[in-house]
């Protein structure tokens, strides 16, 4: 099992510590500067653990399921354990439910600990109970925060498990734990905008928060529908037949690509292709380039630019097969690109054959028109008896 902190991650940190150094001294005046420099590293220290704690909870479980699962804490919490397809209910009950029981378990230590400590009545402990009652608020808050009912939290994991026991239908399970989401968002929304009224200026970070919450709720019901209307699918059955993959030369210059080079005898790109496989000299494949990608090279560059240097190279695409089921792929698709270049080929797959060779190429549209026509396929018949 591997745990990993993101930039973000010490990012939280490293305001952890700032707050704690302006904090302390208020709190608990008098102490020597080295007392401070040890309290707020406590705090740090206890901040960065009481995360890992809570995702470690959650992969363990995870891992009785899927046999392989990391912990990764970023500057909002965990990262990728709420990606995870789980088998059942029960499952997602339980892997919900671990991070919350945990913190919940390091904020009652941290209680003891406070107690043990005679509360901040004693003088003489007055740092060391301020840093356990930062333990205690820091898990407290991350038991409390995490089980609200919204997209992307424990909650609303909860809520989806429930509703899936019940129902025994995962995507409705998901449609109605995204309906709680979007309520939790509406009301926290109008919290915000009530307590700005009252000219509370807090109010303000409670109605983006809500915001946020409402949209990612919607986007995980989107996300729900689109997966039923491929359920079943696998790539052969999305991939555009008759239509040879598109390749572009990794050496010639995104000028002469776009615009064709007579001299070469070199027409240029295709219209209506929004993606291009790169290859090199010898064949090989060495990345994908996209159309907003060439557009993006500045146009006094282009002539002296070679596609394989404005391509995403090989390394950050995704592959498939041809018997992959498009839910298995699209779940991998939800990985967030790891360089730059990336960004512009997200979405995009390339499909080998038997044979290891290129055997076509997917885009966003590709996956959006295979939706539509899932839809269509799921939908109910008309007054006629055809589907509508």
């Amino acid at each position: 099992m591997h745990v990993r902190v993101t930039t973000g991650g010490y990012l939280l940190g490293v305001l952890a510590a700032g707050a704690s150094a302006l904090i302390l001294p208020a709190v608990a005046p008098g102490q020597p500067v080295g007392s401070y420099l040890t309290a707020t590293v406590a705090v740090v220290v206890i901040l960065l653990v009481s995360m890992i704690a809570h995702e470690l909870g959650h992969a363990v479980v995870l891992r009785r399921y899927r046999g392989r699962a990391d912990a990764t804490v970023g500057f909002l919490g965990g990262i990728g354990h709420g990606r995870a397809e789980l088998p059942s209910a029960r499952a997602q009950w339980q892997v919900a439910v671990a991070g919350p029981l945990v913190s919940l378990l390091l904020a009652a230590l941290g209680l003891a600990a406070l107690v043990a400590l005679g509360g901040p009545a004693r003088t003489g402990t007055l740092l060391p109970a301020t840093v356990a009652a930062a333990s205690v608020w820091i898990n407290g808050l991350l038991t409390v925060a995490n089980l609200i009912p919204a997209a992307g939290l424990d909650g609303g994991r909860i809520v989806r498990a429930l509703a899936w026991a019940r129902s025994g239908d995962p995507t409705r399970a998901i449609l109605i734990s995204a309906r709680f989401g979007q309520v939790t968002g509406a009301i926290l929304t109008a919290a915000g905008i009530t307590a700005v009224a009252l000219h509370h200026v807090a109010g303000v970070w409670a109605a983006l928060l809500g915001i946020l919450m409402i949209t990612a709720s919607r986007a995980e019901a989107g996300q729900a529908m689109t997966s039923a209307a491929l359920a079943g699918l696998r790539v052969r059955d999305i991939l555009p037949a008759g239509q040879p993959s598109p390749v572009a030369r990794g050496w010639q210059s995104v000028q002469s690509f776009l615009e064709g080079d007579s001299e070469l005898g070199l027409a240029p790109a295709p219209p209506g292709v929004t993606a291009f496989a790169v290859r090199d000299f010898d064949g090989q494949l060495t990345g994908l380039i996209t159309r907003s990608q060439l557009s993006a090279v500045p146009r006094g560059r282009r002539a002296v630019t070679r596609l394989s240097q404005a391509a995403t190279p090989v390394d950050h695409l995704v592959f498939t097969t041809p018997d992959e089921s498009v839910t298995a792929l699209r779940a991998r698709l939800n990985v967030r690109p790891s360089v730059p270049a990336a960004l512009y080929t997200a979405g995009h797959v390339l499909v080998l054959g038997p044979d290891g060779d290129l055997a076509g190429l997917l885009t966003p549209a590709d996956f959006t028109q295979a939706a539509r026509l899932g839809a269509r396929r799921a939908a109910p018949p008309g007054p006629g008896g055809e589907a509508g």
